[in-house]
């Protein structure tokens, strides 16, 4: 057997698409074209997985394959399902959408909708997958709804390698996977699936990357090893005349071969994956959109922080409980509903007042202090049912610099609510302080 040649590219690809928060994904970035000529083949060629109970499987498009597919994901939610199924422009958009979540191109820290809040995703506008109004959710989710996908005769763990998959379709199992599933194992086996099936040259995630091989012929070539896995394995026989089994509808003139990569010129990369006009007012227009979203939630959590107590940021008011048996998590009030009064706000600003004389004390000392964290523990079990009684109490307690070895007397006339507050604060460092209430005389 003859041995192959070394890939000339040994190290890992750089799959993923990299770019900073914000930054819209053009159609080179996605590789539209080619996404466009998958999703728009009109072979009726694929297995319907999900046939009616009263007829036999049709042969369908790989585009209603791979919808279809995700509208039976236990996963895809309800509202998704509907808005899939009122709007045929908005399930092909995220139906390309997922299928770059498919085979990694896609990673699972990148969000499509301007409101994402959270800080370990970023937000990428796709305009040329976003024609509708529809939300394309985040990478996470949709990698969640693609990995759930099974089908109905399936009973245990999918495969996972080429070569079980091919054992199912050649022992009759057809389709011998779902769609996803098959993708998902092209990926991981991106270069011995390309170097098997396409030479040397090329791995399988290729077929989503290369800008030199043409749009049309990556898309084609794509078709072609999904048909082959779940379809039919037929390879290329000595046989010309050998009728058994369908032929791969996507192969070139002599059956079993896969499809020719036709290279292109710079002058010929460049016309395509060409963004429209529209398309880039679109991605502007929606970079500006999450400015202004992220701008508003900003000064929304400034508000929600308060003003710091000497290093002690309060936060939300929240109402009074008593602190036995109160959970981590305070219920906030109703809209309509006074937070503090203005008695209260004066007893917190006499409380920050006393702290920062206290630090004022020691610089004069010569001991200049960092911004305080407190930790308060160790709360005798009387208090925690007294402080609902108290009207105002004093509450001295004793807080340990984080970097130096001497100890601080603080004392200070707080209310019950403003001693809540402080007790929010105590898993922050691992110091042990005291505190003793007494009510006011």
């Amino acid at each position: 057997m003859s041995s192959r040649r070394p890939s000339p590219s040994p190290q890992k690809k750089a799959v993923a698409l990299k770019r900073v928060d914000g930054e819209p994904l053009n159609r080179t970035d996605i590789q539209y074209d080619v996404l466009f000529n998958i999703f728009n083949d009109t072979h009726d060629v694929f297995t319907d997985p999900y046939p009616s109970h009263d007829s036999p499987a049709r042969k369908i498009t790989f585009r209603d394959l791979y919808l279809k597919t995700i509208q039976h994901s236990p996963k895809a939610t309800k509202a998704l399902k509907d808005k899939m199924s009122d709007s045929p422009m908005f399930a092909e958009d995220f139906a390309m959408l997922a299928l770059l979540v498919n085979v990694g191109r896609v990673n699972t820290t990148m969000s499509f909708f301007p409101e994402m809040k959270t800080a370990i995703r970023t937000y990428h506008p796709i305009p040329a997958l976003q024609r509708t109004a529809g939300n394309l959710q985040d990478a996470p989710r949709i990698k969640h709804i693609l990995k759930s996908t099974i089908l109905d005769n399936d009973h245990g763990n999918p495969p996972s390698t080429p070569a079980d998959i091919l054992a199912r379709v050649k022992s009759g199992q057809v389709p011998s996977t779902t769609v996803m599933n098959l993708v998902f194992v092209f990926a991981n086996h991106s270069t011995p699936i390309g170097h098997l099936h396409f030479g040397d040259n090329l791995d399988f995630i290729d077929l989503f990357l290369r800008e030199n091989i043409s749009s049309v012929s990556r898309a084609r070539a794509f078709l072609w090893l999904c048909y082959h896995y779940l379809e039919s394995p037929l390879a290329s026989s000595d046989d010309d005349y050998d009728d058994d089994g369908p032929s791969n509808p996507f192969a070139d003139s002599r059956r079993g071969n896969t499809p020719t990569f036709m290279y292109l010129s710079d002058s010929e990369i460049g016309q395509e994956n060409v963004d429209p006009e529209n398309e880039k007012v679109l991605g502007q227009k929606l970079v500006a959109q999450r400015a202004e979203i992220l701008k508003t939630q900003g000064a929304k959590e400034t508000v929600k922080q308060g003003k710091p107590l000497d290093g002690i940021v309060i936060g939300d008011e929240e109402d009074e409980s008593p602190i036995s048996g109160a959970k981590p998590k305070v219920k906030r009030a109703a809209p309509g509903k006074a937070k503090s009064t203005t008695k209260e706000a004066k007893e917190k600003k006499a409380a920050s007042a006393a702290l920062r004389r206290s630090r004022l004390k020691e610089k004069a000392k010569g001991q200049e202090s960092p911004p305080q964290l407190i930790s308060i523990r160790n709360i005798n079990t009387s208090i925690n049912y007294n402080l609902g009684l108290m009207r105002k109490s004093t509450i001295a307690y004793q807080a340990k610099h984080l970097n130096m070895p001497v100890s601080n007397n603080i004392t200070a006339n707080v209310t019950p609510h403003t001693l809540l507050a402080l007790l929010s604060l105590q898993p922050l460092l691992s110091i042990t302080e005291t505190i003793v209430c007494q009510p006011e005389v």
